[in-house]
């Protein structure tokens, strides 16, 4: 150096700078992880244990043999220290590449930026539904399951034998009482006791099983055999030959005390090819099928109906009302098709079935202050046993029930041996059309007023004295199913 007036400076007081050793590693150094030394001694007995200390960081386990002391303790203190200075080293590196990539990444716009914190909103909303639903099914599933309800009890054959016996007694007494009292209360009374229906028909079903025919069947035979015959017959045909009566093409068909509406629903696949259409009605039904109302007034209009049915159904002490609401529905020439069981019909008692000359003609004289007894009975049999008269004994008379519908307006369809059929032993099959005018009943037409006003009646009529005593017994005609109380 040279030297400059008034700036020099001695030598001496110069003193050499020394290199000062950063802090901070650079951050190519940073990113390299460090890794821990391997020991040289590793043995297939010690690698498991190596494995633990080294990669898992666990402690390894005391020895027996070991006892703690210095060694041990340096030991755990320089893992430790390896440990944190790995940490630190990691941390270094993450923020080095963070600050890397905010200076390499362009920058975004704000729309971009409302988007993404937008979805991420979004994604964050779905989450926490995820979530809910997630413990909402986790409380479905920890929470306890209804129990099933347990099984009856098997019943023991005393017991069964014992249900069955109630089950039939309540069936006779609900059947009693709908024979013996008007349709309007028995209708009341199923409204206020539904659960009568299904304890009826239950009994019901248990009675039509030991029948060797259900009249049912019978009735679904001719609707079918019938339904498909479209081309009317010309002049006199057997009944199963003609076609049922239709309007327009349909034939609307009702069912009257329909009970657990059969005819509707073994019809329901097959109604529409035939164009058929069911009304079923009773006094109570949980069917769809059926429409609740007392038969002796009907919700239908006046003519509606091609074929009305009484199967085992003119039940009650106003079944003559039935019949005469019957032919308000009815089309003109409709058909009315009855079923009924043959013991509630009187037993055939024929006329001059006694011969003047057989023992059957005597009569049994009375005793002294008494009059002589009815024995017409034994004069039937007799009648045919000693004079070999036809046995008719046990044949159903049906022709004061024929009279009674005949005054309502209903003749029988055809001849009478096709029109009855008494084939069956337990019931009464019977075919009517509506093709008269009533004589008696809401149908028939209000008789003329007498002209000569003043003229006074002294004696009444011998047929006036008839009709006012069939007014009294028609309802007498069909006996009512009653049981003997046991």
């Amino acid at each position: 150096m040279f030297a400059v007036p008034g700036w020099s400076v001695s030598a001496d007081k110069l003193k050499t700078e020394k290199a000062i050793k950063p802090d901070v590693a650079p951050s190519n150094k940073a990113r390299k992880r460090k890794r821990a030394t391997v020991p040289d001694n590793v043995t297939a007995s010690n690698v498991a244990d190596l494995w633990e200390s080294v990669v898992e960081g666990k402690k390894p386990a005391p020895s027996k043999d070991a006892q703690p002391g210095k060694k041990q303790k340096k030991s755990d203190e320089g893992v430790i220290q390896q440990r944190q200075d790995e940490g630190v080293a990691d941390e270094q590196s993450r923020v080095a590449e963070e600050s890397l990539t905010d200076q390499t990444e362009p920058k975004k716009s704000k729309k971009e930026k409302k988007k993404k914190k937008k979805q991420g909103v979004e994604a964050e909303d779905s989450q926490i539904d995820q979530d809910g639903a997630a413990a909402v099914s986790n409380l479905k599933s920890k929470a306890p399951k209804p129990k099933a309800a347990p099984a009856p009890p098997k019943l023991t054959p005393l017991q069964a034998s014992m249900r069955e016996k109630l089950v039939s007694a309540r069936f006779r007494h609900l059947n009693e009482t709908l024979y013996t009292k008007p349709s309007d209360e028995a209708y009341q009374l199923f409204q206020d006791s539904p659960e009568m229906f299904n304890e009826y028909h239950e009994g019901f079903r248990r009675q039509v099983k030991v029948w060797p025919e259900n009249p049912v069947d019978s009735f679904l035979q001719d609707i079918r055999t019938r339904g498909k015959i479209r081309t009317p017959s010309r002049g006199p045909a057997p009944l199963l030959e003609t076609p049922l009566p239709r309007t327009v093409g349909t034939c609307t068909i009702a069912d009257l005390g329909c009970g657990d509406a059969r005819l509707a629903e073994s019809l329901r696949k097959e109604a529409g090819k035939m164009r058929i259409d069911m009304r079923s009605f009773d006094l109570q039904s949980p069917s769809a099928l059926v429409t609740k109302a007392d038969i002796a007034n009907l919700p239908l209009a006046d003519g509606s109906v091609n074929v009305a049915i009484f199967c085992l159904a003119l039940m009650g002490t106003n079944w003559v009302d039935f019949v005469e609401e019957a032919y308000r529905i009815l089309h003109w020439k409709g058909e009315l098709w009855i079923a009924e069981i043959k013991s509630r019909f009187a037993p055939l008692r024929p006329k001059n079935a006694r011969v003047t000359h057989s023992v059957g003609n005597r009569k049994k004289a009375g005793k002294p202050g008494r009059p002589a007894a009815d024995d017409g009975a034994n004069d039937q049999d007799l009648a045919v046993e000693v004079d070999g008269l036809e046995d008719r004994r046990r044949e159903t008379d049906v022709s004061a029930f024929i009279e009674v519908l005949k005054k309502r307006g209903f003749v029988l369809q055809g001849e009478r041996n096709t029109a009855v059929d008494l084939s069956n032993k337990m019931f009464v099959k019977m075919h009517f059309i509506k093709g008269a005018s009533p004589v008696k009943g809401k149908g028939a037409a209000a008789a003329p007023e007498p002209t000569h006003r003043s003229r006074k009646v002294f004696a009444t009529k011998l047929d006036e004295v008839e009709d006012q005593e069939g007014d009294v017994n028609e309802a007498s005609v069909l006996k009512p199913c009653v049981y003997k109380i046991r």
